[in-house]
């Protein structure tokens, strides 16, 4: 005697097996995208962080040079002594280069007060590459003191 096998269910394992595997395979694919965009972020932040660090090095720089002009010292290389002598009216820029970054520091005096003004830039690459604007990837961080 010959039976016959029912066609209707043919392949329901294979389907059931099809779409598992989709599910996790989107499942997965969501994870390793959100995975990489926290690595991401994660490097912006250690980058600002550096170009921050950077621009705050250069601000305690100038500010302690102009409050004590005839202390001989050096400030990351650069002997405080060769710094332009800042006149009223007339902006000076100094750049350095600091811990693997950038920092560029105008300071300026004013006859009335704010007697002095100091504006930290700090970036995350060499003066260089700043000076070149090559990078698409340079951050910038600046602070400014008026006192």
């Amino acid at each position: 005697m010959i039976t016959k096998t029912n066609t209707a269910n043919r392949g329901v394992a294979l389907l059931i097996s099809v779409l598992v595997a989709s599910v996790a395979l989107a499942v997965g694919m969501g994870v390793y995208n959100r995975t990489y965009k926290e690595l991401l972020f994660a490097s912006f932040w250690r980058q600002a962080q550096v170009a921050f660090s950077a621009a705050d090095t250069g601000l305690e720089c100038a500010m302690y040079w102009d409050l004590h002009p005839a202390a001989n010292y050096t400030c990351f290389g650069n002997i405080a002594a060769s710094w332009p002598i800042v006149v009223v009216g007339t902006p000076q820029t100094i750049s350095m280069d600091v811990y693997g970054g950038c920092v560029r520091v105008e300071i300026a005096k004013n006859a009335a007060y704010p007697f002095t003004t100091i504006n930290a830039r700090g970036y995350n690459v060499s003066c260089s590459a700043v000076t070149s604007g090559t990078n698409p990837r340079i951050v910038e961080r600046g602070l400014r003191v008026d006192y």
